[in-house]
């Protein structure tokens, strides 16, 4: 499945979160990138209806297998050209 560039970037940024905070909300996604609270909403929503992360009863959420797998992908070629042009 093709996957857009701004929802990778979510899902990176809720690995980086998750590692970081130990959990992650909406509002932490939103503090981080300087979105705004209702631009970050759609976006998970999107990204739950595209079974890339679950939310729980408390708004925590959580990166599945698929979710995963993308946000390391993302991450490790992140870091990579980060410290290849360092």
């Amino acid at each position: 499945m093709k996957i857009h560039e701004s929802a990778e970037n979510y899902l990176e940024t809720i690995l980086i979160l998750k590692s970081r905070n130990g959990s992650v909300r909406s509002i932490d996604i939103a503090n981080e990138l300087n979105f705004s609270k209702p631009s970050v909403s759609v976006a998970m929503k999107n990204l739950k209806t595209s079974n890339y992360i679950t939310v729980d009863e408390n708004g925590f959420i959580n990166l599945t297998e698929a979710g995963q797998e993308i946000a390391d992908k993302i991450y490790e070629r992140h870091t990579f050209l980060t410290n290849w042009l360092t």
